[in-house]
């Protein structure tokens, strides 16, 4: 995981909002800190 999905999942902890993503980056975090949706 790199610095700009740190930022991102942070932010989206914080708001308490979805993290909208098409690739694998934050499923080790959906369910535990952020809701993780996966677009095709």
């Amino acid at each position: 995981m790199g610095k700009n999905e740190l930022w991102i999942a942070a932010t989206a902890m914080a708001i308490n909002i979805p993290v909208i993503t098409t690739d694998a980056d934050f499923d080790h975090l959906n369910g535990t800190m952020i809701t993780v949706m996966k677009v095709i």
